[in-house]
């Protein structure tokens, strides 16, 4: 007997994840109707609805939602004959799905409440949907099979009815899960960078509405996030985390037609990581369902699409590099008939040579020669002689007489003759090869052109899953611009992923509600703007919304708490420096966790990816207006054209296609312009030279160096992480010197200089070392004074330690010469804010400075101890650096002086 169904609760996260992926579906539907009034577009719309009805009832039955998934899968049999059905079926059909979409809201609807999804099929029939089908069913020339007809069918795969986006997708989840077992793995694992790759996962599978696998990447972030935060150890965590990925590759291997759906071991899953979290101890109870599960698949190689016309040209290119590859190898075959001429003519050399020396510059040779000549016979003796006697018979001038002189002479000119003619054909080579070098670079040049173009793609590849994650909202508007841009194809992914953090961070951060918006004079709507284009190699995509900007007092606050920075360096920040605090890893000023915000991940992740392609990530923001963020990224692997020069000891280089113009400098440099030597603190060489750079957005910027060099085809790559923090550096490449030896030149930014010119520049005065420096260490946690101290006297510091307020006070009164003192705050006797009004009370002690390190991060208890005269404010525990450089920057002789 068939058992009823038993509705299953879900918890809220995957309840989000059902109704996110549902109603993108819904919505697909309604557009899909619109267009089967359309005759051109109605094919297609006949597909999109097979699509979109088999993706619902797939998805309703996995989360349980039986009556969805039923009403789904009759829209699903219904479209099965899309291919019969005529203009005359596009009146009936719209009505059955419209009434089918009424349902399907109200079911979600009832979701979202907490109240199930209701009777569905009840709904349908009180719409008369049945009747309308069955109508339906009588006037078109399809039958509606039985589907146990059907069974052994095998219903297309996820990344076959999603190709335009599994063909970026695919790959980067692949890469994503590689990543995260390697990880897993390592000697030491990296949470925080393990933690970003989950978030990734889990946000792109969502996005692009793979729920099982978001699902199975939502619970590994929830375990690393706990490893991250020491509420679970990774050694616990990693044979649940392995699971994870097990079953990921299950997902993923299922998705592709690879291997049976794991669906039903998705919620199991989630439940052993929320029971693991909640302390219990799990035992994974499907191992063996871990081991034969699909490997995750191996990354597939890039695919784009390449216009005939050029294939054509890139292979009319290669046919050239062919030709001159023939010729070039005529040549070499010509240099070896030289240099075997001059082979021969060094063999001659060095025979005249050995014979010239064995007559005149070795006598013992002569001797030796002249015993051997005593041996021969009389017999040839006699004939010599005889010989000899009819030569004298000759005139003096009726033979010539040759000395040894005379044949060394003969010989050396017969030479010279040798090597001017083999001189002769070698500088006719050398011309000939030259000619053909030159021509080899045009073409590959050309080729290398052309072939960086064949893996461009429109920004709209990009952007395509953008708009879907904006229809899917109803709090916002997006528009996008410039979506023609072109980018390289590996660089797709990764910026998909950084501007769907961006739109998400926009959403969530920058929104204020709709009345709040119309009572400050705003749209309704929060409205986010997305505009790209191509300068000098570069895409720059500006992402602006006009939200209620970043919360710099909650960034303070938070950089207070998780030790990145002091208080005492945070009220010196301006709003542009407080601004940049959102890049820190693990940094956000959601006041709750969900699962678009709270866990820190969305700008570090954004800066690590755009890193990673060699971009710069740029970001202003101000309170009320909303927030503008400037990426920018290589439109591809960059072989491009410099101009290197010298700047003192420095080479140093600029694109060529930035290259206005260049001249010796005579006299004054004209006004604004930047003088790299000195900002480098170089000294000047006599002669100055100045280059005239252009800015995006217009205008020029005069480059003052000792010496233009050359201009060079280089491969630039990114900074890196050392020196990625130079915004003025656009990348790195290596170049050969005359002697074959390597050295690096720094690739100039032109808008990064611009920047630079306008910081001022600061002179910090000598400072005494830390040796000199006595810090009085006020704690009543002994493991504090312990580590603390010792931290401090690695550093060189002279420490004494205090166990509390009162203890430390007297100590001073009683003649301790200290310049620092490090405080806590919460301490028997006397307190730290009560020490702190006593050492400001005594006029021997007004001008020492104290720095208060304490547990107590909050705004009230920092206020309270800036205004009883504390120089700067630490939250406990504080990070080495940070103590150190802030203790430092307090003592006498530290202060900064403007230039």
């Amino acid at each position: 007997m068939t058992q009823p169904h038993t509705p299953v609760t879900l918890d809220a996260d995957l309840t989000a994840t059902y109704l996110q992926d549902a109603r993108s579906v819904v919505a697909g539907l309604e557009d899909a109707t619109v267009d089967l009034w359309v005759p051109d577009a109605r094919p297609a719309a006949m597909e999109r609805l097979w699509v979109l009805s088999h993706r619902l009832h797939g998805t309703a039955a996995l989360y349980s939602h039986p009556q969805t998934a039923a009403l789904a899968a009759l829209m699903e049999r219904l479209m099965e004959g899309r291919a019969s059905l005529g203009e005359a079926a596009v009146q009936p059909l719209t009505e059955i799905i419209e009434r089918m979409v009424t349902c399907l809201s109200a079911a979600l609807d009832r979701v979202e409440t907490g109240r199930g999804e209701g009777e569905v099929g009840l709904h349908f029939a009180e719409l008369s949907g049945p009747a309308y089908v069955t109508e339906f069913l009588k006037t078109q020339p399809f039958r509606l099979e039985a589907r146990s007809s059907q069974q052994g069918e095998r219903e297309e795969a996820f990344a076959v009815t999603n190709a335009e986006i599994w063909e970026d997708f695919g790959p980067e989840a692949s890469d994503l899960m590689t990543l995260l077992r390697a990880g897993l793995h390592a000697e030491s694992p990296d949470l925080a960078a393990l933690f970003r790759a989950a978030h990734t996962l889990k946000g792109s599978s969502a996005m692009v509405g793979l729920a099982p696998l978001a699902d199975v990447g939502h619970a590994m972030e929830d375990l690393l996030g706990a490893a991250r935060e020491d509420a679970v150890t990774i050694e616990r965590a990693l044979p649940l985390l392995d699971d994870g990925l097990n079953l990921a590759g299950a997902v993923l291997a299922h998705a592709e037609g690879r291997a049976e759906d794991p669906g039903e071991r998705v919620p199991l899953y989630r439940n052993m990581v929320a029971a693991l979290l909640a302390g219990q101890d799990v035992t994974l109870t499907a191992p063996e369902a871990a081991e034969n599960a699909a490997p995750a698949a191996a990354p597939e190689r890039l695919s784009v699409r390449v216009d005939s016309a050029r294939l054509d040209g890139m292979l009319d290119d290669v046919a050239g590099l062919v030709a001159t590859r023939a010729r070039l190898n005529g040549l070499f075959l010509r240099q070896q008939q030289v240099a075997a001429s001059l082979d021969a003519a060094h063999e001659r050399v060095q025979r005249t040579v050995r014979d010239f020396e064995e007559r005149y510059l070795n006598p013992h040779l002569q001797m030796g020669a002249a015993s051997e000549g005593a041996q021969t016979t009389s017999a040839q003796a006699a004939r010599d002689g005889q010989l000899q006697d009819r030569l004298s018979d000759f005139g003096a001038l009726e033979l010539d007489t040759y000395d040894d002189l005379n044949i060394l002479a003969r010989a050396v000119t017969e030479l010279s003759a040798d090597l001017v003619e083999v001189r002769a054909q070698t500088a006719q080579t050398i011309s000939v090869l030259g000619d053909e070098v030159t021509a080899l670079e045009k073409l590959t040049r050309q080729l290398r052109v052309e072939l960086s173009r064949a893996r461009l793609v429109p920004l709209s590849r990009v952007t395509a899953p953008l708009h879907r994650w904006a229809s899917r909202r109803g709090d916002l508007t997006l528009t996008i611009e410039g979506e023609d841009s072109l980018l390289d194809a590996q660089h797709a992914g990764p910026l998909g992923e950084a501007l769907l953090h961006l739109l998400t961070n926009a959403a969530v951060h920058g929104g204020e509600g709709e009345a709040a918006r119309v009572a400050a004079g705003k749209p309704a709507l929060l409205n986010i703007q997305v505009s790209a284009g191509v300068t000098d190699g570069q895409l720059h995509v500006t992402v602006r919304d006009d939200g209620k900007g970043l919360n710099f007092d909650a960034l303070r606050a938070r950089a207070l708490q998780s030790g990145h920075a002091s208080a005492g360096e945070l009220a010196g920040y301006t709003d542009e420096q407080t601004a940049q605090l959102v890049f820190l890893p693990g940094l956000s000023t959601a006041q709750q966790v969900t699962q678009e915000a709270g866990r820190g991940v969305g700008m570090d992740a954004v800066r690590e990816a755009i890193a990673r392609m060699g971009g710069r990530v740029n970001l202003q923001s101000r309170p009320g207006r909303g927030t503008t963020v400037r990426l920018q990224v290589p439109v591809a692997q960059q072989i491009t054209d410099v101009l290197v020069m010298k700047v003192g000891t420095v080479r140093v280089a600029v694109l060529a296609t930035q290259l206005q113009g260049m001249s010796a400098l005579d006299g004054q440099a004209p006004e604004g312009s930047l003088d790299l030597g000195a900002a480098w603190g170089e000294a000047p060489a006599r002669q100055r030279y100045l280059a005239r750079l252009s800015l995006p957005g217009g205008g020029t910027l005069g480059v003052i160096v000792d010496e233009f060099l050359s201009l060079e085809e280089i491969v630039l790559r990114p900074a890196g992480n050392l020196l990625g923090g130079l915004d003025y550096l656009m990348g790195m490449t290596t170049l050969m010197d005359a002697s074959g030896q390597a050295y690096p030149v720094a690739v100039l930014d032109p808008a990064g200089l611009s920047r630079l010119q306008a910081r001022p520049r600061r002179v910090r005065a000598a400072a005494p070392v830390a040796a000199q420096a006595h810090v009085l260490l006020v704690d009543d946690s002994l493991s504090v004074r312990r580590h603390v101290g010792r931290t401090l006297e690695r550093a060189g510091f002279t420490v004494t330690t205090a166990h509390d307020g009162q203890d430390a006070l007297e100590r001073l009164l009683a003649g301790l010469k200290a310049d620092l003192v490090l405080s806590d705050l919460e301490m028997p006797r006397m307190n730290g804010f009560e020490l702190l009004r006593a050492l400001r009370a005594a006029p021997e002690h007004a001008a020492l400075p104290v720095v208060m390190m304490t547990t107590r991060a909050g705004e009230k208890h920092q206020q309270l101890a800036m205004e009883l005269g504390a120089n700067d404010y630490l939250a406990k525990p504080a990070e080495e650096r940070l103590l150190l450089r802030r203790l430092t920057a307090l003592l006498p002789g530290r202060a900064e002086v403007q230039a």
